[in-house]
């Protein structure tokens, strides 16, 4: 047999039977291993029945409930903090130009009605005064 067959092809034919088996393992194991896959939707469904998720969902649920609750307090207590801000005496310039940046972001965040009115107020005071160079305060 060695004697019809060059034994270069004998060498030939023996890594490509060895390769070939090789690679088909290979891709045989890759195949029995995406059966085995968990896709998304399977482990939505373990998760879904799940005790400690559900209980884990409720406490989350009821947080951000309570977070919202908390940044509705904080955005109203700011609204007061901006709107005792914007209705204090003024008594010099500094305090003025800090009413005015008040004002602005009580305007930002939804202030409207007396606190609006008192900040445009400001406003055109500041400029008459800017105008006129007249930065003294009654006290």
């Amino acid at each position: 047999m060695t004697d019809s067959i060059p034994v270069w092809a004998t060498i030939l034919i023996a890594v490509i039977t060895t390769c070939g088996g090789t690679v088909a393992g290979w891709a045989l194991r890759r195949i029995d291993r995406m059966s085995d896959t968990l896709t998304r939707s399977d482990l939505d469904r373990a998760l879904a029945d799940s005790g400690t998720i559900r209980d884990l969902q409720a406490k989350l649920d009821r947080d951000y409930e309570r977070l919202e609750a908390s940044e509705r307090d904080r955005r109203a207590l700011r609204l007061d903090v901006l709107r005792i801000e914007l209705f204090n005496h003024t008594r010099s310039r500094t305090q003025h130009e800090r009413q005015l940046e008040a004002g602005k972001e009580y305007i930002a965040l939804g202030g409207n009605g007396h606190g609006h009115a008192r900040y445009e107020a400001l406003h055109r005071d500041y400029l008459r005064r800017e105008a006129e160079c007249d930065w003294t305060y009654q006290q």
